[in-house]
């Protein structure tokens, strides 16, 4: 589950055989090995995690080569090791307007 895309390499391998690259993350603006979406093994990592999260399990990883039924499983492992947030992913924009709803209500209510 937390096998790195950069860990394959062995000395003297060329890293854009496998599809990783000196550059910057787009996600953190970190220069280091980045994969072919931009981004730095910390940030695939917070990516992967995002899709169990959201049980997008076609684009996850680790959820790929997961067995169907064990799927929940494993969400429910990664939420307990790091919780519910999302952490690389912006929230929807249904939460958004959830959100800025509330906010409205709470300053009328406070007005009155």
């Amino acid at each position: 589950m937390d096998k790195s895309p950069f860990s394959d390499f062995v000395d003297g391998d060329d890293p854009h055989e496998y599809g990783v690259f000196e550059g910057q993350c787009v996600a953190c603006d970190a220069y280091t090995r980045i994969d072919d979406l931009g981004l730095c093994e910390e940030c695939t990592g917070k990516l992967d995690r995002d899709m169990i999260r959201k049980r997008d399990w076609d684009y996850s990883a680790s959820a790929w080569a997961c067995p169907q039924e064990k799927r929940e499983e494993l969400r429910k492992l990664i939420i307990k090791e790091y919780g519910a947030r999302l952490e690389l992913i912006a929230p929807s924009d249904a939460s958004k307007r959830k959100r800025a709803k509330r906010s409205r209500n709470s300053r009328k209510a406070s007005e009155r």
